[in-house]
């Protein structure tokens, strides 16, 4: 019981953390101001997570969902926010390989989203949509 709880507190938490990166990264954005947007986020990602957005791309495609949720006890509505932060770094990026790599992981995430998911969602679908036809 107390190991359920643990875990629910660190969902939780992971939550809370890639909530105020979401509203940081979007607020910069908005401002024009994505580097800064992004070097925030690498902070807060290493601080909260010891992980920081290279490293996210760095994880091989094949194993992205796998090492997410079973090494950094992500939840699907924790990936969810991760997708939505990496969504608009990718729309940002002005290094095209980075901008490839990026939207390659939102995709995975997307679609696992769709497959585990028992509720269709019209926006993810909208965004898987404009992820293929970016790449």
């Amino acid at each position: 019981m107390e190991q359920e709880d643990y875990l629910k507190r660190q969902i939780d938490q992971l939550g809370r953390v890639l909530g105020k990166i979401l509203s940081d990264v979007l607020g910069f954005a908005n401002k024009g101001q994505t580097s800064l947007g992004i070097d925030i986020t690498n902070q807060t990602l290493k601080k909260e997570l010891d992980i920081n957005i290279q490293e996210l791309i760095d994880i091989e495609t094949d194993i992205f969902i796998k090492t997410l949720k079973s090494e950094k006890k992500f939840a699907n509505n924790n990936l969810d926010q991760l997708a939505e932060i990496l969504l608009l770094l990718a729309d940002s990026s002005k290094q095209d390989k980075d901008k490839k790599n990026i939207y390659v992981k939102c995709l995975r995430i997307y679609e696992y989203l769709e497959s585990v998911e028992k509720t269709y969602s019209f926006d993810r679908q909208m965004k898987i949509e404009k992820i293929k036809n970016v790449l």
